[in-house]
């Protein structure tokens, strides 16, 4: 997929929509990160500017936090 992104603001242009969503919820699975930063780097602009959208900001804190770093998945085994 990041091969063919020619990302805008977002994937698909200019306003946020539930690809930018799905997108950085998965890359928010365990301790990933990183590696996610380094297969897709033409994502990773756009899944920064999702992780700092201020309407998202208690969302993220709440369903998916990062802890140390590590992902949501890697912090809570129960979920």
């Amino acid at each position: 997929m990041d091969s063919r992104t020619r990302p805008g603001k977002y994937l698909l242009g200019s306003t946020l929509k539930v690809l930018e969503l799905c997108v950085t919820v998965v890359s928010r699975f365990g301790p990933w990160r990183k590696r996610f930063y380094a297969a897709a780097p033409k994502m990773t602009e756009v899944v920064k500017r999702v992780d700092g959208d201020p309407r998202l900001t208690g969302f993220w804190a709440k369903r998916y936090p990062f802890e140390g770093g590590r992902g949501f998945l890697s912090a809570d085994k129960s979920r």
